[in-house]
């Protein structure tokens, strides 16, 4: 049991980085923090409060 939930959250993490590959691509090449900033519009609405790099 739970040897497969642990399964279930590592394929949900590597779908997860799958799907928004060009999110992460764009932060990691980003060389200021305003584009940075701007990489979220690549993200869901829903997604933006979780994922947002504002520091």
């Amino acid at each position: 049991m739970t040897g497969g939930l642990a399964l279930a959250i590592v394929a949900a993490t590597f779908s997860f980085q799958v799907v928004y590959s060009d999110y992460y691509t764009c932060v990691d090449d980003a060389l200021t923090q305003t584009s940075r900033h701007d990489c979220e519009t690549l993200l869901p609405e829903q997604l933006r409060p979780l994922l947002s790099t504002q520091d």
